[in-house]
């Protein structure tokens, strides 16, 4: 059930009256869109820190993705200046709120996982702080409707992506002082037309490979290689992402399992910085799926949760709530934050 809040009504009213365009968020003002995000973007920090003995490592990364876009903001004198006393005092409380639920999930998390909690503790004590520039796609023309209704992705689609080679990659980058970056992980990043989350998880490799500093080895890494820049490649990438969003999109729900990579699809293109998908119909799409304690699921039993992907594993937290889902929505609601607050 989505939750029963006054800002919440008031954002899906202002939301009705836009169109798709980007363009209509400079005819609203701070109250209007930008409270309302701040209020969804609590309710989730308040659910985890409530709820702090189940979450994951991919639910906490969420998190300091969010942390990040956030510093972002307070970071940028233009837009921080432009900001009321209120949006100002509500961005640096949550920024303090991931450290605080860090510190007591840590040793819960190392628990559960081991292994998995140990590739990834670099990017699990800081802010992810990923490159961003405001830039556009040059897409060409999609008859999504037709295309959604005969999207079916098989199992062989669904498994392609090669799981434990991109933890390796991941990994490898995380605690790598020296910034290595090998073909092996070049060639994952290059692989062209894949789908869902195997085209999200080559772009949030090369923005892992950016936040530990190693932009320069990244590129010529890929001038050797594949004769390409690194911005080729975002835009390549998240040109793919939006038209798989594009179709996701017009078939998914609440209920289905295409919500997480929807989510995911947005929050690593947003984070890059690409305006297309700044979408308020996608956005009110999102914002019905928030339940009254603020969490983002799916319709499932919790002793049967659904955990149809492999390299970033969801977590069952009671009541249909998961884990890694919420920890995007988090991560998707304030990359369109920055996104929008760059234009107004």
């Amino acid at each position: 059930m989505v939750r029963d809040a006054p800002l919440f009504a008031l954002l899906l009213l202002a939301l009705s009256a836009l169109s798709a365009s980007l363009v209509d968020a400079r005819e609203y003002g701070q109250p209007t869109l930008v409270l309302p995000l701040l209020d969804s973007l609590e309710q989730v920090l308040r659910f985890f820190s409530e709820n702090t003995a189940s979450i994951n490592v991919d639910g906490m990364s969420g998190l300091r993705v969010m942390q990040g876009q956030l510093v972002d903001i307070r970071n940028d004198t233009r837009v921080w200046d432009s900001l009321s006393s209120e949006i100002q005092d509500k961005i640096t409380a949550m920024i303090e709120i991931p450290d605080t639920i860090y510190a007591e999930t840590r040793a819960q998390m190392a628990q559960f996982d081991p292994a998995y909690f140990t590739l990834f503790v670099p990017a699990l004590t800081r802010p992810v702080r990923v490159d961003w520039r405001r830039r556009s796609l040059n897409l060409p023309t999609w008859d999504i409707v037709r295309e959604a209704a005969d999207y079916v992705m098989t199992q062989q689609e669904q498994t392609v992506h090669n799981y434990t080679e991109s933890n390796i990659c991941y990994s490898n980058i995380l605690s790598n002082s020296k910034c290595a970056i090998s073909k092996v992980c070049v060639n994952m990043l290059m692989r062209p037309n894949k789908k869902q989350y195997a085209s999200t998880h080559q772009l949030i490799y090369a923005q892992a490979v950016e936040a530990q500093g190693c932009s320069e080895e990244l590129e010529r890494s890929l001038q050797k290689w594949y004769a390409k820049s690194v911005d080729d490649v975002k835009e390549d990438l998240c040109r793919n992402i939006y038209k798989d969003a594009s179709i996701v999109y017009a078939r998914t729900n609440p209920a289905s399992t295409l919500s997480d990579i929807f989510l995911e699809q947005n929050a690593v293109c947003l984070s890059a910085g690409f305006i297309e998908f700044l979408r308020f119909d996608w956005l009110s799409a999102v914002l019905s799926w928030q339940r009254m304690n603020g969490c983002f699921g799916l319709e499932v039993d919790d002793a049967n949760p659904v955990t149809g992907r492999r390299l970033l594993m969801e977590r069952s937290m009671g009541g249909g709530c998961g884990s890694h889902i919420s920890g995007l929505a988090a991560a998707y609601l304030s990359s369109f934050l920055k996104n929008l607050l760059s234009l107004l």
